[in-house]
C-alpha cells in the first residue's frame, strides 16, 4: 500500500496564501523592530528637549534668592519683631447657615441705616422678606487667628524649594521633615519650632488643627514608617505592634495624642522631649501627601492664585487642610 495515498491533498492556490502572509507577519516584525531603533536613535540625537530660560528669568530667580537670605538672616538675628504677635488675635468670619460654607466679607450686604430702615418700612412686606432671610442664615463666628497658646501645629510646604533657594532654608525645611511640594508635618509648637517656622515662614502654611481634621487626616491620607518604608495604616495590628510599648494600639489613640502633645515636648528640649509620645508618633507617621488647592488648569489657564497665602493662619487651617485632602 503507497502511504501517499493516505495524505490529505492541500490546494497550491492555499500553499501560496499561506506563505504570504508569514512572509508578511515576518516583514511586519522586522519593520517594528526597525522602527523601535530609529526612534531611540532620534530621541537620543535629534530631538532633544531644549528648555529655553529666558534673562528676566534668571535675573527674577537670583533677586528672589537674595530677598530670601536677607529675610532668613535678619530673622535668626533679630526675630520677627513686630511682624508676629505674643498674643492670640480672635478675627470673626461670616458663615452661611444655609450653604454651610464661608462667605466673603466683600460679598455681605453692608447694614442699612435708621432713615433708609424708616423708607423702607413704606414698602411691601413681599419685598422684604429675602433680606430678612439673608440676615438671619449669615453668623459671624470668632475664630483664632494665630497659634499662640496650641500645643500642636500642622504645617504644609507650598513653594517649591529650587536651585535658588538658600541653603539654610533648605536645611531648616529638611529638619522639619518638609522636603516634597504639598507634604504636611504635625510639629509641638513651642519656642524652638516656632522659631524656625518663623525662619521659613514664606515656604509653609500652619495652623492649628481641630481632632475633626486630625481624625481625617490619619485615616485618609495616614501612612506609617516601618523599617524605612512607607506603609498605610490600613490596620490597627501595625500601630499596636509599633507603638504597643507606649500603650497605643489603634488610629483613635494616634488622633489623641496628635491633638494634645505632651508637655515635656511642649516645655521641650533636650533627651526627654525626643523621648515624649508625640515625638514617637510624628516620626512613626510618614509626611502627609495632599493635594494642590488650586489645579494646574485654573493656575495656569484661568489665573487662579492663592496670593500672599503663607505662615500662621491659627483655626482657619482647618478650611486650607480640607481643601487639600
Amino acid at each position: 500500500m503507497n502511504p501517499n495515498t493516505d495524505l490529505q491533498l492541500v490546494p497550491e492556490t492555499l500553499l501560496k496564501k499561506r506563505h504570504d502572509l508569514d512572509a508578511l507577519q515576518a516583514q511586519r516584525a522586522a519593520s517594528a523592530l526597525n522602527r523601535s531603533i530609529s526612534r531611540k536613535r532620534i530621541s537620543n540625537s535629534k530631538f532633544k528637549t531644549v528648555k529655553i530660560v529666558k534673562p528676566e528669568t534668571i535675573l527674577m530667580q537670583s533677586r528672589q534668592c537674595k530677598k530670601s537670605a536677607i529675610r532668613y538672616n535678619r530673622v535668626s538675628k533679630k526675630g520677627m519683631q513686630k511682624r508676629a504677635s505674643n498674643k492670640s488675635v480672635v478675627k470673626n468670619k461670616v458663615w452661611d447657615s444655609v450653604k454651610e460654607e464661608e462667605v466673603d466679607e466683600k460679598d455681605v450686604p453692608e447694614k442699612k441705616s435708621e432713615k433708609e430702615e424708616d423708607s423702607d418700612d413704606d414698602m411691601e412686606d413681599s419685598d422684604n422678606e429675602a433680606p430678612k432671610e439673608s440676615d438671619n442664615r449669615l453668623q459671624n463666628i470668632p475664630y483664632k487667628a494665630n497659634s499662640i497658646g496650641a500645643t500642636t501645629v500642622f504645617a504644609i510646604l507650598i513653594r517649591p524649594t529650587i536651585h535658588t533657594t538658600p541653603k539654610p532654608v533648605k536645611k531648616t525645611l529638611s529638619s522639619l521633615r518638609l522636603r516634597r511640594m504639598h507634604e504636611g508635618v504635625f510639629l509641638p509648637y513651642n519656642s524652638v519650632t516656632r522659631k524656625m517656622l518663623h525662619l521659613v515662614e514664606p515656604y509653609v502654611l500652619y495652623g492649628v488643627p481641630s481632632m475633626e481634621t486630625i481624625s481625617d487626616l490619619v485615616r485618609r491620607r495616614g501612612f506609617c514608617r516601618v523599617d524605612g518604608q512607607r506603609v498605610p495604616l490600613a490596620d490597627n495590628n501595625v500601630i499596636e505592634r509599633e507603638l504597643g510599648e507606649l500603650g497605643l494600639i489603634c488610629v483613635e489613640d494616634l488622633v489623641q495624642v496628635l491633638s494634645t502633645a505632651s508637655l515635656d515636648v511642649i516645655e521641650g528640649g533636650g533627651e526627654s522631649g525626643e523621648a515624649a509620645t508625640f515625638g514617637k508618633v510624628a516620626k512613626f507617621l510618614w509626611p502627609f501627601r495632599l493635594t494642590a488647592r488650586k489645579s494646574k488648569f485654573q493656575r495656569k489657564m484661568l489665573d487662579f492664585k492663592d496670593g500672599k497665602l503663607y505662615g500662621d493662619q491659627g483655626e482657619a487651617m482647618n478650611g486650607y487642610i480640607r481643601e487639600m485632602l
